[in-house]
């Protein structure tokens, strides 16, 4: 029987499904003043770092940057606050199968010890049946070795005198 990665194929369609909730969030961002103000600063420093890392990526040195319009600015804040939604949902996955992955590797390996500490019993037991087994063979022996003594000893004796 083979089993679906429900999972893993329920994490690939919240990132799916992020796609357009990103732009559900960057239209409705655009709606309202004060978001349109935040969005409008983003857009701006945005394109005032990717300008800046484009001219020194170049060897140039900055000298001053123009600022976008507002519309543009608001755009390209609009479009950073929709990638940034996409990337804390697929980062959220990340870290979410990550801590799935090592409590799962944390219930194996409790389930490993308890294992090894239930052969650890297991072999403590056998080891105390075992000594016990091997006195209860000794003194059998040693009451046979007695029994022995007991039934032939006289023999014995007269066997010798009777030889000398």
């Amino acid at each position: 029987m083979v089993h679906l990665p429900i999972v893993k194929l329920s994490s690939l369609l919240i990132k799916t499904l992020a796609k357009p909730m990103a732009k559900k969030v960057k239209t409705s961002f655009k709606q309202y003043e004060l978001s349109k103000a935040l969005l409008i600063s983003v857009g701006q420093i945005t394109h005032i770092a990717t300008t800046r890392m484009t001219i020194w990526s170049q060897g140039y040195k900055v000298r001053s940057i123009k600022h976008l319009e507002k519309e543009a600015a608001l755009s390209a804040g609009a479009d950073f606050i929709g990638e940034a939604f996409i990337f804390g949902v697929g980062g959220a996955i990340v870290v979410w199968e990550y801590n799935r992955s090592k409590e799962k590797d944390r219930l194996k390996e409790e389930k490993n010890c308890k294992r090894e500490n239930m052969h650890e019993k297991r072999l403590v037991d056998l080891d105390g049946r075992l000594e016990r087994m091997e006195k209860s063979v000794e003194g059998i022996i040693r009451m046979e070795r007695e029994r022995h003594v007991t039934l032939f000893e006289p023999e014995i004796i007269k066997r010798r005198g009777w030889l000398r």
